[in-house]
């Protein structure tokens, strides 16, 4: 008796030569879905015969880790590293000092784009304070122990920073893709290792990013379907290999 025994390990390997990987999948499967038109005739309008049409293949993992650039190659994107401009998340500061009122930020704000609230949700206007690298020095309309809600600045970003576009006119490409898995016999002993290789995967493009206010790992969803070569009528291969 045989067991398909562990998840698969997924592999793409693009035209271009890159390669993506996952040894964390949470689940993986492969779905044969085979096309049939029913002929039927006769006296009850009975089964006559079955004509199949084509065979479609879908494959679908769930990763339990994040990854960046299987989010790109769904998205028919490359990842792009160089300095860029984010946005800071909204946070309270208490102004210090005597003379000089002030606080001070994790970053640099860009020119212009620092928004500051008291706590009586008022605006302060940017002419009661100026801006000198990441220190904040109010001139007038904030005193020392007064609480400011900075909701956002844009701050520039290092040059490790890496960015996918999302084009509404771009889509994923194919790849090949691999998925390896464990056969096994009843006491556990490994037998064969399955390996599923098929030629040419397009991702779907589909995903969901979902998060939780419990800091928990959210898994990652990558779904692909099989396409069928140019040449070819073979879309994929099924090696069983004896692990001696």
């Amino acid at each position: 008796m045989a067991l398909i025994a562990d998840v698969f390990i997924a592999l793409l390997v693009d035209p271009s030569g890159q390669t993506f990987a996952s040894t964390t999948l949470q689940s993986g499967d492969i779905d044969f879905n085979v096309k049939e038109n029913e002929v039927r005739g006769g006296r009850g309008n009975a089964l006559q015969g079955v004509l199949h049409s084509d065979r479609d293949i879908s494959v679908k993992m769930t990763d339990s880790l994040f990854r960046y650039d299987w989010m790109a190659r769904q998205l028919g994107q490359s990842i792009v590293t160089g300095a860029g401009k984010a946005y800071a998340m909204p946070e309270w500061y208490t102004a210090s000092g005597s003379s000089t009122i002030k606080i001070s930020l994790p970053e640099a704000p860009i020119a212009d784009t620092l928004v500051i609230y008291k706590a009586d949700g008022t605006l302060v206007p940017k002419a009661n304070y100026t801006l000198s690298n990441k220190d904040v020095t109010f001139t007038t309309g904030v005193t020392a122990g007064e609480k400011v809600d900075v909701r956002t600045y844009q701050y520039a970003t290092s040059a490790k920073t890496e960015t996918i576009n999302i084009d509404n006119s771009v889509f994923a490409k194919g790849t090949k893709l691999i998925l390896e898995t464990l056969e096994i016999d009843n006491d556990e002993t490994p037998l064969y290792k399955i390996q599923y290789i098929f030629e040419s995967a397009v991702p779907t493009g589909n995903f969901s990013i979902k998060t939780a206010s419990e800091r928990n790992g959210q898994a990652q969803q990558f779904d692909l379907k099989v396409l069928k070569p140019k040449d070819s009528n073979v879309i994929g291969q099924v090696l069983r290999i004896p692990l001696t």
